[in-house]
């Protein structure tokens, strides 16, 4: 008889897989499934435009848990997701120090250096619809990219002098909006020079949430409102970092008073991770903050007027007027700084910095961590400028030991990134004012150069735990397998013993993957996202990348996470059922020591077309009210729950006739009969 062939579908797999009565190991909960934080975000006008069916909503941190706490053993909290909400993409995005933490000379701007920058740094064969969707915004109009019908976009932005803005990004807590101090006119210093402000015209994102005394602090990255004042619309800072408890706390990390005017007007600051001082009840925040302008005498540093435009027409912007901004700042021309278009695409130079807040006396005070040997601007290429953030602070044996990345001038050729250590120095009496350059910083991990070659962009330490356990990444310069891979390593600062996340730790960890770590908790168990398949991307399509945790530490008590092992997301939400099969989790963001993990999801309502990882939603549909959403999820441990992985994509069945048989027709009977929760 001839052998009938069949794609694994959704009926075959749940044929395949009803007799596996286990439960997966982590049950996904969408954070605002009620929807009333989405109804908040889709409430305000956004240029007249409905966002209902374009409100992508991502997880960026959970709470961490309480000592003892160990979901998959039953002891577990209600722990607080943060996130964002986004219209569509940033163009650059809204937290990164420098675009794409590669651009030390700050001249992605426009279409054609976001293109640039995605042939030489990702490789896509798209990397021109890449480029424009990030420019024009999500939908724009392929007929007409300049006809401004784009949800978001770094053009919205650059055109907000004469047009004003709309937020393309609310900070969420628990999937409800939150206000931070850019949303208070009476918060800003200048606010009499700036004019009117306007509201919902500030982007604000979340990197965390910490509790000290039982009160919960989130701190992130917000910019500045624009305020209109005649025919234009000016903001003050294009990013600063934040605290605040929702309540009675809502501050700004300012930048340092020791630096530029125009850096101090209007410079950059971020807020990456904050934890308690050991020795008192005063907040450590760190990040970074500008120290100095960058070289403005750049005409590459301001937009092509071929690519700017106002209602179809072409606006030139001048590099002399850019010039002129550090000079309107020194003299106290405040008011012809904002009047001057110019000015708000100034860049700086930006330091590793520590904020000691003072929630009581809401005071937030600028240290600058480490002692700065280099220049603002490399001397090899005055274009260049120095960078350095700090990405995270823990408390290693009652000391705050910091990491991130700072600037190397490497075989005094070029600046360039590097990952860094910063260790408290001996004898530093933290329970005061702490004193500037109280830590020495290390690179660790891999030198730029390999002999006479170039072979990292950057390199970028972007988490630390308690058991100074570090983790990281690594950006090729050159591609490998067909990807300029972004390699993930992890360092332990207690012996220096550095190693990468390859196919020596896991297969999953292909060779040429793409990878980010973004958290490490104090179990040693990491999270992020990573490539999911291997097709070619170098002059080819871009990866899918998904979830991944990996298990640098012990065995986990009442779960399958055995020691070393690493697992993709997918395979560990998988319940062979129509809830788990509605999401798949494209990237992990945090996770604390209960197991409860912060994460970005693919939803598609009624379920994927088959339980495979790289199923598509309603076969593909191109509907927008139809298709896959972006939601922000979290991750809940299922105690003595079972690793069920996904069937790989394309698999197929072989039976004999046509007939599925009464049996099987049963047991589909009892699954369709079965409630979901």
């Amino acid at each position: 008889m001839r052998q009938n062939m069949l794609k694994l579908s959704t009926l075959a797999v749940l044929i395949a897989g009803v007799t596996n009565a286990n439960a997966a190991v982590y049950k996904i909960v969408e954070v605002d499934d009620s929807g009333t934080g989405l109804s908040a975000i889709n409430a305000i006008d956004y240029y007249g435009k409905d966002t209902n069916s374009r409100t992508e909503t991502y997880a960026q941190a959970i709470q961490q848990s309480q000592a003892g706490d160990n979901c998959f053993t039953g002891t577990c909290g209600d722990y607080k997701t943060v996130g964002e909400s986004r219209f569509g993409p940033a163009g650059i995005e809204y937290r990164d120090d420098v675009a794409y933490t590669s651009d030390i000379l700050q001249r992605i701007n426009d279409v054609t250096t976001l293109e640039s920058y995605c042939k030489e740094n990702l490789g896509f064969n798209t990397c021109d619809k890449w480029a424009k969707s990030r420019y024009y915004g999500a939908g724009y109009n392929t007929e007409d990219e300049r006809d401004e019908s784009g949800y978001a976009g770094l053009l919205r932005e650059q055109q907000a002098f004469r047009n004003g803005y709309t937020r393309n990004s609310f900070l969420l807590i628990d999937g409800k909006p939150q206000a931070t101090f850019a949303e208070d006119s009476a918060k800003y210093a200048n606010a009499g020079t700036l004019g009117a402000i306007q509201a919902d015209s500030m982007n604000s994102v979340p990197n965390g949430i910490t509790t000290i005394n039982g009160v919960d602090y989130v701190y992130g990255v917000t910019s500045s409102a624009y305020f209109n004042e005649g025919t234009r619309y000016a903001r003050t800072f294009a990013k600063r970092g934040f605290v605040q408890d929702g309540a009675n706390v809502s501050l700004e990390l300012p930048p340092p008073s020791n630096g530029t005017k125009l850096a101090q007007a209007m410079g950059t600051t971020t807020a990456w991770k904050a934890v308690k001082n050991p020795t008192d009840d005063k907040m450590l925040v760190v990040g970074s903050a500008s120290f100095s302008e960058s070289h403005l005498d750049d005409s590459n540093k301001l937009p092509s007027s071929s690519q700017l435009h106002i209602n179809g027409k072409d606006v030139a912007l001048d590099k002399d007027k850019l010039k002129e901004c550090s000079t309107q700042a020194n003299d106290g021309k405040l008011a012809d700084m904002y009047n001057t278009w110019e000015c708000q695409f100034t860049v700086f130079a930006n330091d590793a910095y520590l904020w000691t807040v003072d929630t009581a006396a809401q005071t937030a005070t600028p240290v600058r961590i480490a002692n700065r040997t280099l220049a603002p601007k490399d001397p090899d290429e005055d274009r260049r400028s120095y960078q350095a953030s700090a990405r995270s602070i823990e408390n290693v044996n009652g000391k705050p030991v910091i990491v991130g990345y700072s600037t190397e001038r490497v075989s005094n050729d070029y600046y360039a990134q590097r990952a860094t250590v910063y260790t408290p120095k001996d004898g530093v009496d933290f329970s005061g004012t702490i004193p500037a350059d109280s830590w020495t910083a290390k690179f660790i991990g891999p030198d730029i150069k390999d002999g006479d070659k170039r072979q990292f962009t950057y390199t970028m330490a972007t988490d630390i735990n308690q058991n100074n356990k570090v983790v990281g990444v690594a950006k090729l310069e050159r591609s490998e397998s067909r990807a300029y891979a972004e390699r993930m390593f992890v360092y332990d600062n207690n012996n220096s013993q550095f190693k990468y996340l390859d196919s020596n730790v896991s297969g999953i960890f292909f060779d040429g993957s793409n990878g980010y770590a973004s958290a490490i908790n104090n179990k040693d168990v990491v999270v992020g996202k990573l490539d999911s398949e291997t097709a070619n991307q170098v002059d080819g399509r871009q990866r899918r990348q998904r979830g991944f945790l990996y298990n640098a530490g012990s065995d986990i008590t009442g779960s399958p996470l055995k020691a070393g092992g690493a697992w993709f997301l997918d395979d560990l939400t998988n319940n062979n059922d129509q809830q788990s099969n509605s999401y798949r989790i494209a990237e992990v963001s945090d996770i604390n020591d209960a197991g409860v993990i912060s994460a970005t999801a693919m939803y598609c309502e009624g379920g994927y077309d088959n339980f495979s990882q790289g199923a598509t939603c309603k076969n593909d549909s191109k509907d927008q009210n139809d298709s896959e959403r972006v939601v922000a999820v979290k991750l809940v441990p299922i105690q003595n729950g079972d690793i069920q992985t996904r069937p790989a994509e394309e698999t197929q069945i072989k039976r004999n006739g046509a007939s599925l048989g009464m049996f099987a027709l049963t047991l589909l009977g009892f699954i369709g009969f079965r409630r979901r929760k």
